[in-house]
């Protein structure tokens, strides 16, 4: 997989995951969310113009996401 596409997509996670953070605040920053969201959406414009057929985008994310999964502790069973 390409090294842009990943660094792509790991950017758009933790822009969500901030946007989350910045949702779950007693008083968000509205200010904030809207840069934050712009900035999401520059992202995922940007990946979708270096993945070569959108439509692998899904199983690409999965298997990036398959690698980075935190793995539970050895002897870990629930």
């Amino acid at each position: 997989m390409n090294s842009l596409i990943v660094r792509l997509i790991a950017s758009h996670r933790m822009i969500n995951r901030e946007i989350r953070r910045e949702l779950a605040r007693r008083m968000p920053d509205h200010i904030r969310l809207t840069r934050l969201k712009k900035q999401r959406l520059m992202v995922k414009d940007q990946l979708f113009r270096h993945v070569p057929e959108p439509g692998k985008l899904r199983g690409m994310v999965r298997t990036l996401l398959k690698r980075f999964r935190p793995q539970p502790p050895v002897g870990a069973r629930g």
